[in-house]
């Protein structure tokens, strides 16, 4: 019975998404259940999606959302669909891009598995060591964000919009019994209801610097959407202040 499920929300990725090396990656791993959220596409992802399933059956699931919902709802929908297995112990999420690798991801959840906490956050951290690969712009504006989220939610977390986190089963549902109020910073509200679900953060998990993350081409995060965001800071005021 699988002990971690990995959600994967997907929309148009038949370009970006490694069928292939996913393949073989589960099979290895009869621990790791993969949840593919197909968000809407419009291309060919359902079709691909559905090669990767027939070579993994038991180790594959496909939620289908007839029309886009965006990133947000569809990481929630993976995760209740999650916990109807009682099983499995751990539920994270990852990017389709795979900039962090489903070998990354399995390494966060063994260190998670052994010491016991409720959650664990990939950190893109640049140190010896480590190979973070990412474009200096995106860097740089992700910074700025990051440090207006710390001041607004208080929320002592470096890397909030990693797509690597895993979470024990007892914590999910403090965030997804309700849909997200922001559709690109839906991370902080998930962090911050935890927060004041459970309390103090440093008290349930930690961020851990990854080993390896490699920006992939096909973001579907454009110049444009940064104002976007900016106004999704002001949603984040208003609900993560609330305590």
């Amino acid at each position: 019975m699988p002990k971690i499920a990995v959600i994967i929300p997907c929309y148009n990725e038949h370009k970006r998404l490694d069928a292939e090396r996913i393949r073989g990656f589960l099979s290895q791993r009869p621990g790791i259940k993969l949840i593919f959220v197909n968000d809407g596409s419009t291309d060919d992802t359902p079709v691909l999606l559905e090669s990767i399933r027939d070579a993994s059956p038991s180790n594959v699931d496909i939620i289908t959302q007839p029309r886009r919902k965006g990133k947000a709802e569809a990481v929630r929908s993976g995760m209740l669909e999650s916990l109807k297995d009682t099983q499995t112990k751990y539920h994270g999420y990852l990017d389709a891009d795979l900039a962090v690798s489903l070998e990354e991801f399995e390494r966060l959840g063994g260190i998670l598995s052994g010491n016991g906490n409720k959650f664990i956050f990939g950190s893109r951290i640049k140190k010896i060591g480590s190979v973070i690969t990412r474009n200096e712009w995106r860097h740089f504006y992700s910074r700025f964000i990051a440090t207006f989220i710390g001041y607004i939610t208080r929320l002592d977390v470096y890397d909030t919009q990693c797509s690597a986190k895993i979470f024990h089963a007892d914590i999910v549902p403090a965030f997804t019994s309700q849909p997200f109020h922001t559709r690109w910073l839906f991370d902080v509200e998930l962090i911050d209801r935890i927060r004041k679900q459970h309390g103090d953060l440093n008290k349930l998990g930690h961020e851990e610097p990854l080993l390896e993350w490699n920006e992939i081409r096909g973001s579907k995060l454009r110049w444009y959407n940064f104002f976007r965001i900016l106004r999704e800071l002001f949603i984040l005021r208003k609900y993560c202040r609330k305590r």
